[in-house]
């Protein structure tokens, strides 16, 4: 298989495997008799352990020079610690503690998956927004089906599709080269701490943390808020489709630039805010979709720019170092705690207005781009 494609594939297998949980992971819950506070606690343990275990699977990445093998492991434990979920649905008692253990060590096994597959992409000189595109196009194929599929299986159908998804991730992996030159010298502590005190960098991780918050929660609570509105499963899978729809073309369309890195990601959060202000405020099906069509936007112009700077950033052979800690100390962390502060909010003030309150917070998103532009064109003059 030529080499693009191979990777183009493996995006389309994680993120078709990976769907179902994302869309569906609360109404599981649900179903297994948990409220508002134990899914948000569920979310930050799910959130909070990637943050932990992502930094150490980056620098044994880089440290090993073996990127495609740690992917392959983590694909493979990760498929293995998410069977605890249909498990726990057949136990007597409450399933809260299998079900937080099985999140725990699910989340910490497929932490590295996505940022050591986009570190190997933009390292190796190939188009992360086109290559990212089909990651979203089989997110929101796969959504779809499900949502039609889990009225005849039921919600537990979202594990096996990950378990499948992972056998033939890891055969895609098999294929991979290795890094073959070692360009990393030195401690790979040293280097880490000089990224970490880059003043763009940082900024690279205030808005992954913005993007964490408001991201992970409004997809998380979003299958429940279809059914709070009374409009269904049936018409969430549809909602998903359209969302990543506009990923998609996106995707496509950054794929022919290499810069407005913060420009896209001040657009991403006035696209989220007005999404999540859209879902707030209407219950009926089109404005839904309307609204996952900001989300979309939001999600392929944060991503497009926080991989390509994390890139820019980062040492020669620190690269699933940079991308990791993007993902963990960024956007896990604000999901992390994202996940805790709206599962309360949720409880409070219900799911629609909560849109409204994560609404405010896009902004922050915003703020950071705004930041970033001005930086930009800071260095761009000589200043620094």
């Amino acid at each position: 298989m030529e080499k693009s494609r191979r990777y183009q594939a493996i995006y389309f297998v994680y993120f078709a495997a990976f769907s179902g949980f994302v869309a569906y992971r609360n109404v599981f819950y649900q179903e297994l008799g948990m409220d508002g506070v134990q899914m948000g606690i569920l979310g930050s343990m799910l959130v909070a352990s990637g943050v932990l275990a992502q930094p150490v699977w980056g620098v044994v990445a880089d440290y090993t020079r073996s990127p495609s093998r740690v992917i392959m492991l983590a694909a493979a434990l990760s498929g293995v610690a998410i069977l605890t979920y249909p498990l726990a649905m057949g136990l007597p008692g409450s399933p809260f503690l299998l079900v937080a253990v099985g999140t725990v060590a699910y989340a910490a096994t497929r932490a590295p998956i996505v940022p050591i597959s986009n570190a190997l992409v933009v390292s190796r000189g190939y188009n992360y927004a086109l290559t990212r595109s089909f990651g979203s196009l089989a997110f929101g194929a796969t959504v779809l089906t499900l949502s039609t599929v889990l009225v005849w299986t039921g919600v537990s159908v979202i594990v096996y599709v990950y378990v499948a998804g992972m056998v033939v991730l890891v055969a895609l992996l098999r294929g991979v080269p290795e890094v073959e030159e070692t360009v990393f010298e030195g401690s790979i502590g040293v280097q880490a701490i000089g990224l970490v005190r880059q003043p763009r960098y940082l900024l690279v991780l205030l808005a992954a943390f913005a993007m964490g918050f408001i991201s992970f929660t409004g997809s998380a609570f979003f299958s429940v808020y279809m059914r709070a509105v009374d409009l269904g499963d049936g018409l969430t899978g549809i909602a998903w489709a359209t969302k990543t729809v506009a990923e998609v073309v996106v995707f496509l369309l950054l794929s022919r630039l290499d810069r407005w890195h913060g420009l896209a990601v001040a657009t991403a959060g006035l696209t989220y805010a007005g999404g999540f202000a859209t879902l707030s405020t209407f219950s009926s099906l089109g404005p839904v979709l309307v609204a996952n069509v900001g989300m979309g936007l939001g999600v392929a112009f944060v991503y497009f720019a926080l991989v390509n700077l994390a890139h820019d950033c980062a040492p020669d052979g620190l690269d699933s170092t940079a991308q990791t800690l993007v993902t963990s100390v960024g956007i896990g962390a604000g999901g992390s705690i994202g996940e805790v502060v709206i599962g309360w909010t949720v409880d409070a003030v219900g799911v629609q207005a909560m849109y409204a309150y994560l609404a405010l917070a896009s902004l922050s998103l915003t703020l950071c781009g705004v930041f970033l532009v001005a930086l930009n064109r800071r260095r761009r003059s000589g200043g620094g």
